[in-house]
């Protein structure tokens, strides 16, 4: 998985609309995320965003579109997490947009 790819799952998150308590299980995944990313571990990394794919679904995706009983756009707290962590992966890219990490290629096969 490249940097990019990080990036764009990142992205997704800011047009969801969840639940309190779903926002508050992003903000532990985000939590992790920070804390595996400087390890390089493709693995990890992808267990860790795998996390993220039950609060994935067609509601949660716009946050325009009805938001219904409950939900609500991603607050502050997560907000700022995931803009920590865009920052970060687009300081660590600096160039290298596509290249995969540690020797992995795209799908996280070592190359």
């Amino acid at each position: 998985m490249n940097l990019r790819q990080i990036r764009a799952r990142l992205d997704e998150i800011q047009d969801w609309s969840l639940t309190t308590e779903e926002w508050r299980t992003v903000g532990d995944v985000l939590t992790r995320l920070e804390s595996v990313l400087p390890e390089e571990d493709d693995a990890e990394t992808l267990r860790v965003l795998a996390l993220l794919e039950p609060l994935d679904r067609e509601g949660a995706r716009r946050a325009q579109a009805r938001l219904g009983p409950g939900r609500t756009p991603i607050p502050a707290q997560q907000r700022e997490q995931r803009n920590h962590l865009v920052a970060r992966l687009t300081a660590d890219m600096g160039g290298a947009n596509d290249r995969p990490r540690e020797g992995r290629n795209a799908r996280g096969e070592t190359a």
